[in-house]
């Protein structure tokens, strides 16, 4: 079964657009990394400088060595600079999905 890992961005006031271009710019090398599925990025309709990443591993530990990968090669502090607060990650097994009648 596949992990979904979503990783909020906070960013600084008027600083959301940039969060989004690093996460867009980064997008061909994250999908190409191993175990990687899917990938969405997410912008908060209620607040701009809220950014998400929508991710979809085989397994959790290919995140984390994703996020380690990243972190090393001076992707984190990037993204930190441009933070209020420390990114939040969380995992989450899918429990059921299906397609509501406008999707149809």
């Amino acid at each position: 079964m596949s992990t979904l890992v979503t990783a909020e961005f906070f960013a600084q006031p008027g600083r959301g657009d940039d969060v989004a271009k690093l996460l867009l710019d980064i997008l061909g090398e994250s999908l190409e990394h191993e175990g990687c599925e899917e990938i969405r990025i997410l912008r908060d309709q209620s607040g701009a400088d809220h950014v998400t990443g929508l991710t979809q591993w085989t397994e959790a530990h290919h995140y984390t060595d994703y996020l380690a990968w990243r972190t090393a090669h001076g992707f984190t502090s990037a993204f930190e600079a441009m933070l209020t607060r420390p990114m939040v990650i969380h995992y989450y097994d899918e429990i059921y999905q299906g397609q509501g009648i406008a999707a149809r």
